[in-house]
Formats: structure tokens, sequence, C-alpha cells
């Protein structure tokens, strides 16, 4: 879609809505993508914008609109069922404030939801300054980090399955040639590995978990196959012991703060 898009030199969001599209992705591919798009633009346009980008006359308060926006992705089930319960609860928690607080300043300042998120962007930005180089740890994905250099440079979830990416097979490649699908897509992954791991100017750190929960499971995990590539044997990992205790943490938390008191 993205070569169709390039083509057509529209964004990826106009293209998804085209008939030429189809002659791109598979249908199975497509209508769950479409489906997508129309609930943005049914939200675009609850929050007083149209899909050609004229201003609608009735928009929606802002709180009633992130309320539905909050139930329709089903975010709380998915921390419930991605998370233990004490975990899980807490970050919700977290959502309900953020959302709680941006209601309260939407009330406030008569502000509809196209006004309140581009007034919390303009904050954000303000907040960051004009500072090149922040003092601060920086978040960014493999594909984002393309270009750039840092100091030092932390890879999380250095595993097989994420790094290599282990996806559900196309349903539509022929069933002969899976085994090349595969190793192309083991080949691109590797590509992005590269990327990571040449972003780093002075140290490089690797992780990876030795177990990770899925759907209220708790799974084996396995180092990702590129680390023994890069000649790091098994015996180098350095594992982690078992997870603490809550008390044996909380003893460890104390005695830093003594070393820093």
């Amino acid at each position: 879609m993205g070569q169709y898009a390039g083509e057509r030199q529209i964004s990826l969001f106009e293209a998804l809505f085209e008939q030429g599209v189809e002659a791109s992705l598979a249908t199975r591919q497509l209508e769950p993508l479409r489906t997508f798009g129309e609930f943005i633009n049914r939200i675009r346009f609850r929050a007083g914008r149209g899909e050609t980008g004229q201003p609608v006359p009735a928009a929606e308060p802002a709180g009633v609109i992130l309320d539905d926006l909050l139930s329709a992705i089903q975010y709380e089930r998915y921390l419930y069922d991605t998370l233990d319960e004490k975990a899980a609860q807490s970050r919700w928690q977290n959502v309900l404030e953020l959302v709680g607080w941006l209601k309260r300043k939407a009330d406030a300042d008569s502000m509809g939801l196209l006004d309140l998120v581009q007034h919390v962007a303009l904050v954000t930005m303000l907040e960051r300054g004009d500072e090149q180089e922040p003092d601060a740890v920086k978040l960014s994905t493999l594909h984002a980090s393309k270009g750039l250099e840092y100091p030092h440079v932390y890879l999380l979830g250095v595993e097989e399955g994420l790094l290599p990416h282990m996806g559900r097979d196309d349903e539509d490649v022929d069933p002969t040639k899976v085994a090349d699908a595969l190793a192309s897509r083991i080949q691109e992954e590797r590509r992005l590995m590269y990327v990571g791991i040449t972003r780093a100017q002075r140290s490089l750190h690797l992780s990876w978990c030795q177990k990770r929960r899925r759907a209220r499971e708790d799974l084996v995990r396995e180092p990702s196959r590129f680390i023994e590539e890069m000649g790091l044997s098994a015996a180098e990992l350095q594992l982690q012991p078992d997870t603490l205790s809550p008390k044996n943490r909380l003893d460890m938390l104390r005695a830093m703060l003594n070393k820093t008191s």
C-alpha cells in the first residue's frame, strides 16, 4: 500500500479508501484496515471535522468522545489480559487520571477534542524546549533510529519471537514458498538488528526476557539468534537472578537510599 500511495502522491490514509489499492492488498488484509479507517473518520466527524476537512456544525464534547474511544479500543480489557491484576489496575488508574484531567481542561477552556489535542501537543513541545541534546533517555523504535547515533544504546527484547519478529505466516503465500518467505523475513529482521547495534557510539547493551507474560500465561523465552551471530556465546550472557520478593526489593531500595543520604 505504501508503494501505491507513493505513486499516487497521497497519504496512506487516503490510499486506504481508493479502489486501486485493492490490487495491492488481499481482501483479508484490506478489510480490517478499512474498518479502522472508518472508525477514525467517525471520531473525526464527531470531533467537528468531516472527511473533507471542513468543520461540521455540531461537534460533540471532548469528554464524551474520549469515553467512547476508551470503550471502543478495550484498553482496560487488554491490560487485565496481559498483566497481573495489580499492575493492570495501576496502569488503568493512570489512564483514568489522564483522561479525567483532559476532560476538566476541555470543560474549563471550552475546547473540543481537536483544540484539546492541539493544545496538549503545543504544551508538550514547549516543555521540551529547544535543547538539541537534552540530558534524558530517548525511547525509539529501530525503524525511527535510522540515521541517528547515541553515546549509549540499550536494545530491549532481543529474543526469539520479537527480534526476529515471528508473526503469522501469510496465508496467501504459496505453501511451496513458505521457507523462502521466512528466510526473507529473517534477513530483513537481521538488517534491522544491524541498524540497532550500529546506533551506539560508546556502549551497547542487549537484553531479553527469560519469561514473558502473555494472556495470563508465562512463556519461556530464548535469546535471539542474532546474539550468537554477533559472536556472543550463551556463557557470556549475564542472567538475572530470580525475581526479587517485594520485601527483598524494598530492602534493596532502602539500602540504596542509605548510601545516597
